[in-house]
């Protein structure tokens, strides 16, 4: 009698196991079909693996630490917002027949040459990538392109001198920037505009003591002068500087009444911090690279206002996506513009498309798409590389006004304001 009741038992458990087998399945078969009836599961799955690839890996030298930090994270920004409007639209179609997402991997520089080659090497030995993006100052490429090409990877380069840069004969190495005369230009330019009557006299040159700013120093000097400015001065600083009271004490002893300066951004705010400690008021204050970080505007407040700095991309130009990209950064970073944004956004572009063509992701064939190679309709606008893999770019002069900047250079129509003596705000 036992043995009858264990033997019923146990067939309707087995019943119910079926019955809750069969549920199970038919709320899966409900789940995963359309309308029609038809299973759209396997279409699903099967279509994801045809269309995408394996992950494009691509190597970046950043400067997430040192002087350059804040010039370095509005660049890292931009990649990777590069990168994910890419992926978004598709990715890269490659010769296989399928769709490839980027993916970036970043190594610190730290500012500085000998940490940049060595996050170079990290990223080529360790890592195993052949493709890098650069970081955005000149002695940090070089020596990183040094490395690049040694070990014949692909070194897209933004932001550096391109005569540092064509100087080596890289043959695995592009650029997109301008010489240091170009950019010296750019100072001597906006100061033209004020009235002849109001424009500074003496001018002073101070740039870092590193081939980025000897290059700009001399380039600067030489663009001054030609524009018949008296320039007695040209001073050189080491980066992570703390005190420049006795440079500015120089300047007011020689009467010193305009000036340029190549400097990162946290020397920039110190160096306008001690000149209003020391009362230096210059009628002219032009700077490039540090000067233009929306961090620089917001550390310094109202002391910033009137001085002016260079940029390469502004979003109101008419590049497709430019205006955008310019909403986007000031979404996520409380309302600040950018000037940086364009060209590392725009090197992204630009590399995505090598790859597409290139139809391969080998670092020759891509290098050999860049170098040469025209490519249209970036946030940068068109760009066109020669045979050595280098282009060059437009420079803009802004001016800090109320925490906003207007361009100043060209003349859009805009007024440039002589620089305002601290006691008179």
């Amino acid at each position: 009698m036992r043995k009858g009741k264990h033997l019923l038992w146990v067939v309707l458990l087995v019943a119910l196991a079926m019955i809750g087998t069969m549920f199970l399945v038919a709320c899966e078969d409900e789940a995963t079909t359309d309308d029609d009836g038809t299973d759209t599961t396997a279409a699903t799955d099967d279509g994801m693996d045809d269309e995408w690839g394996e992950d494009l890996v691509i190597g970046a030298l950043n400067s997430e630490t040192g002087v350059n930090a804040l010039t370095g994270a509005e660049q890292k920004w931009a990649q990777e917002q590069a990168v994910e409007d890419i992926n978004a639209a598709g990715g890269v179609m490659l010769n296989d027949g399928k769709k490839h997402k980027l993916v970036l991997k970043y190594a610190d520089d730290q500012s500085d040459p000998t940490a940049g080659a060595a996050a170079m090497e990290k990223l080529i030995k360790v890592e195993g990538l052949e493709i890098i993006l650069s970081s955005n100052i000149t002695p940090v490429n070089e020596a990183a392109g040094i490395v690049a090409e040694r070990e014949q990877v692909y070194y897209q380069i933004n932001t550096s001198w391109t005569d540092f840069i064509r100087s080596h004969g890289f043959e695995w190495v592009s650029d997109i920037f301008l010489t240091p005369v170009d950019a010296g230009s750019v100072a001597a330019e906006a100061i033209s505009i004020a009235p002849a009557e109001v424009q500074p006299t003496k001018m002073a040159v101070l740039v870092e003591n590193n081939p980025d700013g000897e290059g700009l120093g001399n380039g600067a000097k030489a663009a001054l002068e030609a524009k018949g400015y008296e320039v007695p001065l040209l001073e050189l600083f080491t980066e992570g500087t703390k005190d420049f009271s006795s440079i500015i004490l120089k300047f007011k002893q020689e009467g010193i009444d305009g000036m340029v300066t190549l400097i990162s951004p946290a020397d920039g705010i110190q160096f306008v911090r001690q000149m209003k400690e020391q009362d230096f008021a210059p009628k002219f204050i032009f700077g490039w690279k540090g000067f233009w970080p929306g961090e620089f505007y917001k550390s310094l407040g109202e002391d910033a206002d009137y001085i002016c700095h260079d940029a390469f991309w502004s979003e109101t130009l008419p590049h497709p996506g430019a205006a955008e990209l310019g909403q986007k950064f000031k979404d996520d970073h409380d309302g600040t513009d950018t000037v940086s944004a364009g060209l590392p956004y725009a090197s992204v572009q630009i590399l995505a498309m090598a790859i597409e063509r290139a139809g391969v992701f080998e670092a020759g064939a891509v290098r050999d798409e860049v170098f040469g190679g025209s490519f249209e309709g970036t946030v940068y606008g068109d760009v066109q590389y020669d045979d050595e893999g280098i282009a060059k770019t437009p420079m803009l002069a802004l001016q800090w006004k109320g925490g906003e900047r207007v361009i100043v250079f060209p003349d859009v129509g805009n007024t440039m304001e002589l620089f305002v003596p601290w006691d008179e705000r």
